[in-house]
């Protein structure tokens, strides 16, 4: 076997197993985060709130992009090669639902700078309206800011790891082809990572000026300050996830636009074909892991999790069935009598 051959092999299972690495764990982590952060301890707090919607968002990019994705990229079978109006919508609704939940932990983070402040006005706008008002306008804006991709989307030919042109979808080749690597760099990786890093910073100095101003002065206070601290924690895990996962996809997209009208020998595209599947894949561990993170890093969401895997089991389930119903026929005698 030849190394042009061995290195698209290693493409293809890379791309496979790094899929399946994300898409197994993805879904039992993403489906209970929904359950716990829909828990009374968590619901309240508009930092959950960020966080929930986040994971409905990033169960559609693990039960939907990832799968579609990793059939183009391993069988080269993908309808939008062939049909112009799926070849924009997928584009089109695949960059912006994986730029959204990016974004939503960016405004999680500016809600823990918010919650934190010594500013009692900064600290009211931390609360689930303010929350839910600005999740509405984020997504709206970013379904505006992408909607260029539905016009200069198209079918273009583009040459394979093989070395043959085939028919692909893709941005329209030139300028825009660069323009939109570059857009989608900013907006899904610098941009919302700085903003991350900028408010994360700031917070951490709210912190630090609440221990200097703010004694502790109850309990309820003290639960309240260490649920704001592994939120916090939480927070920065999911951070630096992002930052690392997107950043190798956003620079492997501007690269390939700048590199698109160079003459390339076949090795050379099987070594890009290899680094583009990594690069493509690993994104999605920014989708997948966050149920992790905040188990390893939060010991109110951990606690949480405690709370919610015995009702999970069916000897459990029959338990509280069971309680119930003798409650119930409790209740019918005492009312009998």
């Amino acid at each position: 076997m030849s190394y042009i051959d061995q290195l698209n092999t290693a493409a293809s299972v890379t791309a496979i197993t790094l899929s399946l690495i994300s898409w197994v764990p993805g879904v039992i982590g993403l489906v209970l985060n929904v359950f716990i952060f829909t828990r009374p301890a968590l619901r309240h707090e508009p930092c959950s709130l960020y966080f929930l919607t986040s994971s409905y968002f990033n169960l559609f990019v693990i039960f939907i992009i990832l799968p579609v994705r990793t059939v183009t990229s391993s069988l080269n079978m993908d309808l939008g090669n062939y049909n112009i109006v799926i070849c924009k919508m997928e584009s089109y609704i695949f960059y912006v639902v994986r730029v959204i939940s990016c974004w939503l932990i960016m405004l999680a983070c500016f809600d823990r700078f918010l919650h934190s402040s010594t500013n009692i006005r900064k600290r009211q706008l931390s609360s689930l309206k303010t929350a839910r008002l600005t999740i509405v306008i984020t997504i709206i804006s970013i379904i505006i800011l992408y909607s260029h991709m539905v016009i200069y989307y198209k079918i273009t030919d583009d040459v394979n790891k093989l070395g043959n042109i085939i028919p692909t979808c893709n941005a329209q080749i030139g300028i825009y082809r660069t323009f939109i690597a570059m857009w989608h760099m900013t907006f899904y990786s610098l941009c919302p990572s700085c903003l991350m890093l900028v408010f994360g910073y700031l917070t951490l100095n709210n912190i630090r000026q609440q221990r200097q101003v703010l004694p502790i002065t109850s309990v309820n206070n003290q639960i309240h300050r260490r649920t704001d601290r592994y939120l916090l924690r939480m927070l920065t895990a999911q951070v630096l996830v992002i930052i690392i996962s997107t950043l190798p996809f956003s620079i492997y997209r501007v690269y390939s636009s700048f590199t698109i009208n160079i003459a390339k020998s076949t090795f050379r595209i099987a070594q890009e074909n290899l680094a583009g599947q990594i690069a493509n894949t690993v994104p999605y561990f920014a989708h997948s892991s966050s149920f992790y993170l905040y188990t390893l890093t939060g010991s109110v969401f951990r606690k949480e999790v405690c709370k919610i895997i015995p009702y999970c089991s069916p000897r459990r389930r029959n338990r509280v069935h069971m309680s119930h119903n003798q409650r119930n026929q409790i209740s019918v005698v005492q009312i009998d009598r």
